[in-house]
Protein backbone atom coordinates (compact mmCIF):
# COMPACT_ATOMS: atom_id res chain seq x y z
CA UNK A 1 0.00 0.00 0.00
CA UNK A 2 1.27 3.47 -0.92
CA UNK A 3 1.74 5.87 1.99
CA UNK A 4 0.36 8.73 -0.12
CA UNK A 5 -1.80 8.56 -3.21
CA UNK A 6 -3.27 11.42 -5.22
CA UNK A 7 -6.15 10.50 -7.53
CA UNK A 8 -7.03 13.02 -10.25
CA UNK A 9 -6.28 15.90 -7.88
CA UNK A 10 -6.83 19.47 -9.06
CA UNK A 11 -6.73 22.80 -7.24
CA UNK A 12 -8.26 26.05 -8.47
CA UNK A 13 -7.67 29.50 -7.04
CA UNK A 14 -10.35 31.64 -8.64
CA UNK A 15 -10.31 30.81 -12.35
CA UNK A 16 -6.69 29.64 -12.28
CA UNK A 17 -5.89 25.91 -12.10
CA UNK A 18 -2.76 25.66 -9.97
CA UNK A 19 -2.71 21.85 -9.84
CA UNK A 20 -4.15 20.13 -12.89
CA UNK A 21 -5.53 16.59 -12.53
CA UNK A 22 -2.45 14.83 -11.16
CA UNK A 23 -2.10 11.16 -10.21
CA UNK A 24 0.72 10.16 -7.89
CA UNK A 25 1.73 7.33 -5.58
CA UNK A 26 4.47 7.60 -2.95
CA UNK A 27 5.53 4.25 -1.56
CA UNK A 28 6.19 3.51 2.09
CA UNK A 29 9.73 4.40 3.15
CA UNK A 30 10.51 6.45 0.03
CA UNK A 31 12.38 9.72 -0.13
CA UNK A 32 10.22 11.38 -2.77
CA UNK A 33 10.71 14.89 -4.18
CA UNK A 34 8.40 17.30 -5.97
CA UNK A 35 10.68 19.37 -8.18
CA UNK A 36 9.87 22.34 -10.37
CA UNK A 37 10.13 26.10 -10.84
CA UNK A 38 8.23 28.67 -8.79
CA UNK A 39 4.51 28.57 -9.53
CA UNK A 40 4.48 25.01 -10.89
CA UNK A 41 2.08 23.75 -8.18
CA UNK A 42 4.51 21.69 -6.07
CA UNK A 43 3.92 23.54 -2.77
CA UNK A 44 0.15 23.56 -3.30
CA UNK A 45 0.32 19.79 -3.84
CA UNK A 46 2.24 19.40 -0.57
CA UNK A 47 -0.27 21.60 1.26
CA UNK A 48 -3.16 19.43 0.02
CA UNK A 49 -1.40 16.33 1.37
CA UNK A 50 -0.88 18.12 4.69
CA UNK A 51 -4.46 19.39 4.94
CA UNK A 52 -3.61 23.08 4.65
CA UNK A 53 -5.51 23.22 1.35
CA UNK A 54 -8.51 21.21 0.18
CA UNK A 55 -8.48 19.82 -3.37
CA UNK A 56 -11.05 21.30 -5.73
CA UNK A 57 -11.51 17.82 -7.19
CA UNK A 58 -9.97 14.40 -6.75
CA UNK A 59 -8.93 12.44 -3.68
CA UNK A 60 -5.98 12.58 -1.29
CA UNK A 61 -5.25 9.18 0.28
CA UNK A 62 -2.90 8.49 3.19
CA UNK A 63 -2.27 4.81 3.89
CA UNK A 64 -5.47 3.87 2.08
CA UNK A 65 -7.69 6.38 3.88
CA UNK A 66 -9.35 9.26 2.03
CA UNK A 67 -8.39 12.37 3.99
CA UNK A 68 -9.96 15.22 1.97
CA UNK A 69 -12.10 16.21 4.96
CA UNK A 70 -9.67 15.20 7.71
CA UNK A 71 -8.19 18.27 9.50
CA UNK A 72 -4.45 18.77 9.55
CA UNK A 73 -4.04 17.84 13.24
CA UNK A 74 -5.66 14.45 12.67
CA UNK A 75 -3.61 13.44 9.64
CA UNK A 76 -0.66 11.05 9.93
CA UNK A 77 1.66 13.76 8.60
CA UNK A 78 3.98 16.43 9.96
CA UNK A 79 5.42 19.50 8.27
CA UNK A 80 8.87 21.11 8.21
CA UNK A 81 9.10 24.54 6.59
CA UNK A 82 11.97 26.75 5.46
CA UNK A 83 11.06 29.02 8.39
CA UNK A 84 11.54 26.66 11.29
CA UNK A 85 9.16 28.37 13.78
CA UNK A 86 11.04 27.07 16.83
CA UNK A 87 10.05 28.43 20.22
CA UNK A 88 12.88 30.84 21.09
CA UNK A 89 12.14 30.82 24.83
CA UNK A 90 12.55 27.01 25.00
CA UNK A 91 15.66 24.87 24.95
CA UNK A 92 16.24 22.01 22.49
CA UNK A 93 14.57 19.39 24.67
CA UNK A 94 11.39 21.39 25.20
CA UNK A 95 11.11 22.28 21.52
CA UNK A 96 11.35 18.65 20.44
CA UNK A 97 9.06 17.50 23.27
CA UNK A 98 6.35 20.07 22.55
CA UNK A 99 4.03 17.84 20.51
CA UNK A 100 4.37 14.93 22.94
CA UNK A 101 3.63 17.24 25.87
CA UNK A 102 0.44 18.46 24.17
CA UNK A 103 -0.60 14.79 23.88
CA UNK A 104 -0.09 14.46 27.68
CA UNK A 105 2.37 11.62 27.29
CA UNK A 106 4.09 10.50 30.53
CA UNK A 107 7.22 12.53 31.26
CA UNK A 108 9.52 9.49 31.32
CA UNK A 109 8.23 8.38 27.90
CA UNK A 110 8.71 11.90 26.54
CA UNK A 111 12.31 11.96 27.71
CA UNK A 112 13.03 8.56 26.20
CA UNK A 113 11.57 9.53 22.82
CA UNK A 114 13.24 12.95 22.72
CA UNK A 115 16.65 11.61 23.66
CA UNK A 116 16.37 8.87 21.03
CA UNK A 117 15.36 11.36 18.34
CA UNK A 118 18.11 13.81 19.22
CA UNK A 119 20.58 10.96 18.82
CA UNK A 120 19.22 10.31 15.31
CA UNK A 121 19.82 13.95 14.31
CA UNK A 122 23.19 14.08 16.15
CA UNK A 123 22.11 16.70 18.69
CA UNK A 124 22.14 14.62 21.87
CA UNK A 125 24.87 16.84 23.36
CA UNK A 126 22.70 19.96 22.85
CA UNK A 127 19.64 18.78 24.78
CA UNK A 128 19.68 21.67 27.28
CA UNK A 129 20.97 24.32 24.86
CA UNK A 130 18.72 27.33 24.10
CA UNK A 131 17.69 27.11 20.44
CA UNK A 132 18.76 30.74 19.97
CA UNK A 133 22.35 29.62 20.62
CA UNK A 134 22.34 27.08 17.75
CA UNK A 135 23.53 27.50 14.19
CA UNK A 136 21.03 27.56 11.33
CA UNK A 137 21.77 23.95 10.43
CA UNK A 138 21.38 22.82 14.04
CA UNK A 139 18.07 24.67 14.32
CA UNK A 140 16.80 22.95 11.19
CA UNK A 141 17.72 19.57 12.68
CA UNK A 142 15.78 20.50 15.84
CA UNK A 143 12.75 21.29 13.64
CA UNK A 144 13.10 17.91 11.91
CA UNK A 145 13.46 16.10 15.23
CA UNK A 146 10.35 17.88 16.57
CA UNK A 147 8.38 16.67 13.56
CA UNK A 148 9.72 13.09 13.57
CA UNK A 149 9.37 12.48 17.31
CA UNK A 150 5.59 12.36 16.79
CA UNK A 151 6.15 9.33 14.53
CA UNK A 152 4.18 10.55 11.50
CA UNK A 153 3.52 8.18 8.62
CA UNK A 154 4.78 10.89 6.27
CA UNK A 155 7.10 13.84 6.84
CA UNK A 156 6.44 16.75 4.49
CA UNK A 157 9.32 19.17 3.88
CA UNK A 158 8.78 22.47 2.06
CA UNK A 159 12.17 23.77 0.85
CA UNK A 160 13.68 23.33 4.34
CA UNK A 161 17.25 24.15 3.25
CA UNK A 162 16.47 27.20 1.11
CA UNK A 163 17.55 29.79 3.70
CA UNK A 164 20.93 28.16 4.42
CA UNK A 165 24.27 28.86 2.74
CA UNK A 166 25.48 26.47 0.05
CA UNK A 167 28.07 24.61 2.14
CA UNK A 168 25.52 23.99 4.90
CA UNK A 169 22.91 22.91 2.35
CA UNK A 170 25.26 20.26 0.98
CA UNK A 171 26.01 18.91 4.46
CA UNK A 172 22.34 18.82 5.48
CA UNK A 173 21.39 17.06 2.25
CA UNK A 174 23.54 14.11 3.36
CA UNK A 175 22.25 14.32 6.92
CA UNK A 176 18.60 14.43 5.83
CA UNK A 177 19.10 11.34 3.72
CA UNK A 178 20.76 9.55 6.64
CA UNK A 179 17.92 10.56 9.00
CA UNK A 180 15.31 9.30 6.53
CA UNK A 181 17.09 5.96 6.17
CA UNK A 182 17.56 5.62 9.93
CA UNK A 183 13.88 6.24 10.73
CA UNK A 184 12.32 4.58 7.66
CA UNK A 185 9.79 7.43 7.52
CA UNK A 186 8.35 8.40 4.15
CA UNK A 187 9.66 11.85 3.16
CA UNK A 188 7.97 14.09 0.59
CA UNK A 189 10.34 16.94 -0.19
CA UNK A 190 9.47 20.08 -2.16
CA UNK A 191 12.30 21.95 -3.89
CA UNK A 192 13.19 24.00 -6.94
CA UNK A 193 16.84 22.93 -6.53
CA UNK A 194 17.68 20.22 -9.06
CA UNK A 195 20.86 19.14 -7.28
CA UNK A 196 18.97 18.59 -4.01
CA UNK A 197 16.34 16.44 -5.68
CA UNK A 198 18.86 14.36 -7.63
CA UNK A 199 21.13 13.85 -4.62
CA UNK A 200 18.53 12.82 -2.04
CA UNK A 201 15.55 11.25 -3.80
CA UNK A 202 14.63 7.65 -4.45
CA UNK A 203 12.14 8.99 -6.99
CA UNK A 204 10.92 12.43 -7.99
CA UNK A 205 8.20 14.13 -9.99
CA UNK A 206 9.10 17.11 -12.16
CA UNK A 207 6.17 19.55 -12.23
CA UNK A 208 5.41 22.26 -14.74
CA UNK A 209 2.26 24.34 -15.08
CA UNK A 210 0.39 22.33 -12.46
CA UNK A 211 1.08 18.99 -14.16
CA UNK A 212 3.60 16.21 -13.68
CA UNK A 213 5.91 16.25 -16.70
CA UNK A 214 7.80 13.10 -15.71
CA UNK A 215 8.02 10.68 -12.80
CA UNK A 216 10.99 8.43 -12.13
CA UNK A 217 14.38 7.94 -10.50
CA UNK A 218 17.04 10.66 -10.58
CA UNK A 219 19.02 8.65 -13.16
CA UNK A 220 15.97 8.25 -15.39
CA UNK A 221 15.23 11.96 -15.23
CA UNK A 222 18.76 12.98 -16.18
CA UNK A 223 19.69 10.26 -18.65
CA UNK A 224 16.29 9.75 -20.30
CA UNK A 225 14.24 12.96 -20.01
CA UNK A 226 10.79 12.59 -21.53
CA UNK A 227 10.24 16.20 -22.55
CA UNK A 228 12.22 19.29 -23.51
CA UNK A 229 11.18 20.91 -20.22
CA UNK A 230 12.60 18.07 -18.10
CA UNK A 231 15.77 17.89 -20.20
CA UNK A 232 16.49 21.61 -19.79
CA UNK A 233 15.27 21.98 -16.19
CA UNK A 234 17.38 19.14 -14.80
CA UNK A 235 20.91 20.15 -15.62
CA UNK A 236 21.99 21.80 -18.85
CA UNK A 237 21.40 20.37 -22.27
CA UNK A 238 21.44 21.08 -25.98
CA UNK A 239 17.94 20.87 -27.47
CA UNK A 240 18.06 20.04 -31.16
CA UNK A 241 15.39 19.77 -33.81
CA UNK A 242 15.96 16.69 -35.96
CA UNK A 243 14.67 14.61 -38.82
CA UNK A 244 14.97 10.87 -39.43
CA UNK A 245 17.07 10.63 -42.57
CA UNK A 246 16.86 6.84 -42.93
CA UNK A 247 15.86 3.65 -41.11
CA UNK A 248 17.78 0.42 -41.59
CA UNK A 249 18.11 -2.81 -39.56
CA UNK A 250 16.25 -1.38 -36.55
CA UNK A 251 18.40 1.78 -36.37
CA UNK A 252 17.43 5.33 -37.34
CA UNK A 253 19.91 7.80 -38.76
CA UNK A 254 18.92 11.23 -37.41
CA UNK A 255 20.16 14.55 -38.76
CA UNK A 256 19.89 17.45 -36.29
CA UNK A 257 21.53 20.85 -36.46
CA UNK A 258 24.12 19.63 -38.94
CA UNK A 259 24.99 16.68 -36.68
CA UNK A 260 24.30 12.99 -37.26
CA UNK A 261 23.16 10.40 -34.69
CA UNK A 262 22.28 6.71 -34.85
CA UNK A 263 19.53 5.61 -32.45
CA UNK A 264 17.16 2.63 -32.11
CA UNK A 265 14.34 3.11 -34.61
CA UNK A 266 11.53 2.20 -32.18
CA UNK A 267 8.87 2.30 -34.88
CA UNK A 268 10.09 5.60 -36.36
CA UNK A 269 9.77 6.24 -40.09
CA UNK A 270 11.98 8.06 -42.55
CA UNK A 271 11.23 11.77 -42.78
CA UNK A 272 9.68 11.96 -39.32
CA UNK A 273 10.64 15.03 -37.26
CA UNK A 274 11.67 14.77 -33.61
CA UNK A 275 13.53 16.62 -30.85
CA UNK A 276 16.79 15.52 -29.24
CA UNK A 277 18.56 16.27 -25.96
CA UNK A 278 22.35 16.22 -26.08
CA UNK A 279 24.05 16.72 -22.70
CA UNK A 280 27.16 18.96 -22.69
CA UNK A 281 29.33 16.29 -21.05
CA UNK A 282 28.55 13.83 -23.88
CA UNK A 283 30.53 16.03 -26.29
CA UNK A 284 34.34 15.93 -26.37
CA UNK A 285 36.55 18.84 -27.39
CA UNK A 286 39.29 17.78 -29.83
CA UNK A 287 41.78 19.61 -31.99
CA UNK A 288 40.70 21.77 -34.92
CA UNK A 289 40.17 19.67 -38.02
CA UNK A 290 39.42 16.55 -35.95
CA UNK A 291 36.14 15.05 -34.73
CA UNK A 292 32.73 15.00 -36.38
CA UNK A 293 32.15 18.75 -36.69
CA UNK A 294 34.05 22.01 -36.40
CA UNK A 295 33.39 25.16 -34.42
CA UNK A 296 34.77 28.15 -32.58
CA UNK A 297 34.58 28.86 -28.85
CA UNK A 298 32.18 31.77 -28.44
CA UNK A 299 32.01 31.93 -24.61
CA UNK A 300 33.82 30.38 -21.66
CA UNK A 301 32.25 29.79 -18.24
CA UNK A 302 34.81 28.63 -15.67
CA UNK A 303 33.13 26.46 -13.00
CA UNK A 304 36.13 25.23 -11.00
CA UNK A 305 36.61 21.55 -11.74
CA UNK A 306 34.91 21.91 -15.12
CA UNK A 307 34.52 24.53 -17.85
CA UNK A 308 31.35 25.15 -19.83
CA UNK A 309 32.05 26.25 -23.39
CA UNK A 310 29.60 27.68 -25.90
CA UNK A 311 30.86 26.48 -29.24
CA UNK A 312 29.47 28.07 -32.41
CA UNK A 313 29.45 25.45 -35.15
CA UNK A 314 30.62 26.39 -38.61
CA UNK A 315 27.24 25.33 -39.99
CA UNK A 316 24.65 24.86 -37.29
CA UNK A 317 23.67 25.87 -33.74
CA UNK A 318 25.78 26.94 -30.79
CA UNK A 319 26.38 23.96 -28.51
CA UNK A 320 27.15 23.77 -24.81
CA UNK A 321 30.21 21.58 -24.17
CA UNK A 322 31.39 20.66 -20.68
CA UNK A 323 35.01 19.64 -20.16
CA UNK A 324 37.44 19.17 -17.29
CA UNK A 325 39.23 22.40 -16.48
CA UNK A 326 42.72 20.93 -16.80
CA UNK A 327 45.62 23.35 -16.45
CA UNK A 328 43.80 26.27 -18.05
CA UNK A 329 40.55 26.76 -19.99
CA UNK A 330 40.67 27.35 -23.73
CA UNK A 331 40.29 30.96 -24.76
CA UNK A 332 37.32 32.43 -26.57
CA UNK A 333 37.82 32.44 -30.33
CA UNK A 334 39.77 29.16 -30.34
CA UNK A 335 38.93 26.84 -33.23
CA UNK A 336 38.07 23.33 -32.04
CA UNK A 337 36.65 20.04 -33.24
CA UNK A 338 33.77 18.28 -31.50
CA UNK A 339 33.37 14.54 -31.15
CA UNK A 340 30.56 12.46 -29.66
CA UNK A 341 29.19 8.91 -29.68
CA UNK A 342 26.54 8.15 -32.28
CA UNK A 343 24.02 7.40 -29.50
CA UNK A 344 24.92 10.45 -27.36
CA UNK A 345 21.58 12.20 -27.96
CA UNK A 346 18.23 11.17 -26.46
CA UNK A 347 14.90 11.60 -28.27
CA UNK A 348 12.36 13.67 -26.32
CA UNK A 349 8.87 15.11 -26.70
CA UNK A 350 8.79 18.82 -27.41
CA UNK A 351 6.23 21.29 -28.68
CA UNK A 352 8.87 23.89 -29.50
CA UNK A 353 12.63 23.64 -29.57
CA UNK A 354 14.62 26.82 -29.05
CA UNK A 355 18.25 27.52 -29.78
CA UNK A 356 18.42 28.77 -26.19
CA UNK A 357 19.72 25.45 -24.93
CA UNK A 358 19.67 26.30 -21.21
Amino acid sequence: MADVELRNVSKLFGAGKVVDDIDLQVERGEFFSLLGPSGCGKTTTLRMIAGLEAPTSGDVMIRGQRVNDVPIEKRATNLVFQKMALFPHMNVFDNVAFGLTIKRMPRAEIRRKVEAMLAVVSLEDFIARPVTGLSGGQQQRVAIARALVNEPAVLLLDEPLGALDLKLQLRLQRELRQIQKATGTTFIYVTHNQAEALTMSDRLAVMNGGRIEQLGTPAEMYLAPATSFVASFIGRTNLLEGRIASVCAGAARIEAGGLSFLLPAGGATSGERLALSLRPERIALVGAGQGQTQGRIAEVEFMGATVLYRVALAAGPTLLVQALAGNAPLAGGTSVGLDFAQDAAVPIRATTVSEDTE
